[in-house]
């Protein structure tokens, strides 16, 4: 009988526990109406501010041979304009791309990165295989200077 009455006594004290924070946590979530960085009553970060999405991208099975591409969105979240001062790669597969116009982000707006892979390039078997490539994103952001993005893929022959 002692210990039904110790179990219950825990169990009434977890869930009064349960309660506190739970009024706490949303207490204090009023204080911030909006935590997406890029949403609506969103605060403005000072000067330019850069953002890609995704970070990250698998191509999934490339064929050698064959050229794989996918666009990347850059977007400015500050307050002032971003420009894009280089866009280089990891190896020679692969290639960065915006648009002249695109190179300078108004805040709040966004534009295009392209990126191609051609596995081909390399005129052996260098590129088979799971591989991974770097593109490099540098910006007048005071905070990203240069921003890294990533792609994935599994490279075969066309045969296999």
């Amino acid at each position: 009988m002692k210990n039904k009455g110790a179990v219950g006594l825990i169990v009434l004290t977890a869930v009064i526990l349960a309660i506190i924070a739970v009024y706490n946590y949303n207490k204090a979530s009023q204080n911030f109406p909006d935590n997406n960085i890029n949403g609506p009553g969103a605060p403005v970060i000072k000067g330019p501010a850069i953002t890609i999405t995704p970070s990250r991208y698998d191509l999934g099975t490339v064929i050698y041979g064959e050229v794989a591409e996918h666009t990347f969105v850059v977007k400015n979240s500050g307050d002032e304009p971003l420009e894009i001062l280089r866009l280089s790669t990891s190896c020679g597969c692969t290639k960065a791309a915006m648009a002249k116009e695109d190179k300078v982000i108004a805040p709040g707006q966004s534009a295009n990165l392209l990126v191609t892979f051609d596995p081909a390039v390399h005129k052996d078997d260098s590129d088979l295989g799971d591989l991974i490539r770097i593109i490099y994103v540098r910006t007048n952001d005071p905070e990203n200077s240069e921003v890294e993005v990533e792609i994935t893929a599994k490279v075969v022959k066309n045969n296999q």
